[in-house]
């Protein structure tokens, strides 16, 4: 451990060394402007015996520096340390002094070194005589300043981790970071602790320790304390003759990411379950632009359909299109081509004969999207209907023995083979009637008849689903409650029908205003409507409701039984809260309804935010 301390202030004093001795000028820049630092080769160069204590725009006038060439002074805002405290990596080499009557041109960069949230903590600059450089030397300098740009650079992007380093006994020497407040611990509090100690509740943490401290394996561990999953990598330093001295590494807080990983696996848990149970097999299909095609996804009924393993189709199509029954594979192979053109959903039956040889009927049923790269994807499902298929031939086969039966048999049999067929018909009518029911139901569960506006089950999964996620995210989630104003007096005197109508367009203007996808309207009751609207604070959210009702007040719909206006109007209010855990999402519909309340208290027309 002493040794290893005695180290670290060698190894500054050498850099320190190694600065001073440097052919080149090297200077610190510091935000506000002052020069905390410069080599004694930039003294020299500039003929600054000591640093002076000024902002970089008079540098130019302090030090004599002027535009080569000229006999101007170098331009305050055009200055490279100038530009650097601005956020630009700056070059100039037509910067120029003048030493004992002779003119001196200089080189000279300054690199920005950005903090954390992305602003400019200091510059470095770096400066040279250029007027009778050699290649040989602008090579070595071009590689020194390569070097310098790495090391600051790596510095900057492990600062959100934690950097460690301790003895051969496990004694921290090195502990920083900003990671290190997930633990509850300051910069350098681990300093002169021992890891085995700190961490002895964590058997396997301890155990990679001491492994690596004895075997010189790279350490690699992920563990979880006080809440915080973090993600630890290091590897042994040895001294000269090989002997292991310490480790150095860095650990990095991978909390978030292991929840997400946590909620993913659920997810495709859950996916996954639902796929099996499904009778049949649900499918991804991809077709691209140039002709070649992909399965990316097969539910594991696959094998119970096609007798073959999902993962064999997803790595070559052609072993699902081999099965396709000769029969119909010209069929199949028009479809594809015509979708390469326009993409169809998708609704056939045909035949495979699978790898035993059996002949199988099956259903595809999909819904067909085209891609922006012009990928045209299918999601769907694939039934085996061969018990159905064999059920209607067999069904088939007895109403052609029944025509043949009624040549020969009275009329009473013709009447009973009609009545039959009738039956028949109405139950494949009553089978497309209940598909069409399913399919209207479906779509009545999250959206309203009237407005083809999401409905008010749809608004209260959603707003509680985005508090959620605003709750995690720590952002702002806004609601705005509207209600078409004197619209009870609007239905008495044009009728419902026409109040129908204006509920249609009004719903309509307010859909077509939102721009993002996550923003929702929906109809939350009679005239009145919601708009959901996720990470946006209340300037925001009054900004959507101005818009909104802009235009439709544009739709000049007339009004005259209003009070307040020719025209149909609307009144809004408008909430914005950061959710937290003792916060109700009725809180937000509260207060947004007391804004609404509000805004027609006022007297209506108008936007009020609570």
């Amino acid at each position: 451990m002493k040794a290893l301390s005695a180290k670290l202030p060698f190894a500054e004093q050498r850099l320190y060394q190694l600065l001073e001795v440097l052919p080149l000028g090297v200077a610190v820049i510091e935000k506000n402007g002052n020069y905390s630092y410069i080599n004694q080769t930039g003294q020299n160069l500039l003929g600054a015996s000591q640093l002076l204590n000024l902002v970089s725009e008079h540098t130019a006038v302090a030090y004599q520096i002027y535009r080569a060439g000229t006999n101007q002074i170098y331009p305050s805002q055009q200055l490279p340390s100038v530009q650097a405290l601005a956020g630009k990596v700056s070059n100039a080499n037509d910067l120029e002094i003048y030493r004992e009557g002779k003119a001196i041109a200089l080189e000279m960069k300054v690199i920005p070194i950005f903090d954390d949230s992305g602003e400019v903590a200091y510059a470095i600059a770096i400066f040279q005589d250029i007027t009778e450089r050699k290649q040989a030397e602008a090579a070595v300098l071009a590689e020194a300043l390569q070097q310098s740009e790495a090391y600051l650079r790596t510095v900057v992007n492990n600062f959100p981790l934690i950097l460690w380093a301790m003895d051969k006994n496990g004694v921290f020497t090195l502990s920083e970071g900003k990671g290190l407040e997930g633990l509850g611990l300051k910069p350098g509090e681990a300093v002169g602790q021992s890891v085995f100690e700190m961490y002895s509740d964590l058997l396997e943490v301890v155990a990679a320790f001491r492994n690596s401290l004895t075997t010189g394996v790279p350490y690699y561990v992920t563990a979880t304390t006080n809440g915080c999953t973090l993600e630890g990598m290091g590897n042994p330093f040895y001294d000269n003759q090989g002997n292991i001295q310490g480790m150095i590494g860095v650990s990095m807080d991978i909390t978030a990411r292991k929840q997400a990983e946590d909620a993913l696996k659920k997810s495709e848990a859950q996916f996954r379950r639902l796929a099996e149970n499904v009778p049949g097999m649900i499918y991804r299909y991809i077709l691209h632009p140039d002709g070649s095609d992909e399965f990316t996804y097969l539910s594991p009924r696959c094998r119970e359909i096609y007798e073959i393993e999902p993962e064999a189709i997803i790595q070559d199509s052609q072993k699902l299109w081999s099965l396709v029954h000769p029969d119909d594979s010209l069929a199949i192979q028009s479809l594809i081509a015509e979708s390469l053109h326009k993409p169809e959903s998708i609704n056939l039956e045909h035949r495979i004969v699978t790898p035993s040889g059996r002949v199988k009927w099956i259903q595809v049923i999909a819904q067909a999207e085209q891609q922006a790269n012009g990928d045209n994807i299918w999601d769907g499902v694939v039934i085996d209907i061969t018990q159905r298929k064999h059920t209607e031939q067999l069904l088939a086969d007895y109403n052609r023995t029944l025509e043949k039966q009624v040549s020969e048999r009275t009329i009473a049999l013709e009447q009973e083979i009609w009545e039959r067929k009738r039956a028949e018909d109405a139950a494949k009518a009553a089978e497309i009637a209940l598909r069409k029911a399913n399919l209207e139901l479906e779509r009545l569960a999250t959206l309203d008849g009237l407005t083809q506006v999401a409905n008010r089950r749809r608004f209260d999964e959603y707003l509680s689903q985005e508090w959620r996620r605003m709750a995690r995210e720590q952002q702002y989630l806004s609601l705005i409650l509207c209600d078409v104003d004197y619209f009870k007096s609007y239905n008495d005197h044009y009728g419902h029908q026409a109040g129908d109508a204006c509920l249609k367009r009004v719903a309509a203007a307010m859909r077509n205003t939102l721009k993002r996808p996550a923003d929702l309207v929906a109809r939350y009751g009679g005239e009145e409507f919601a708009i959901i609207l996720p990470s946006t604070a209340v300037q925001g959210a009054i900004a959507v409701a101005q818009a909104i009702q802009k235009a439709i007040k544009l739709l000049r719909l007339p009004h005259i039984q209003s009070q307040i206006s020719d025209f149909i109007t609307v009144s809004f209010g408008v909430s914005s809260i950061i959710p937290i855990p003792n916060l109700r999402v009725e809180t937000l519909i509260t207060t947004a309804d007391q804004a609404l309340y509000e805004a027609k208290k006022q007297g209506r027309d108008r936007i009020v935010c609570v």
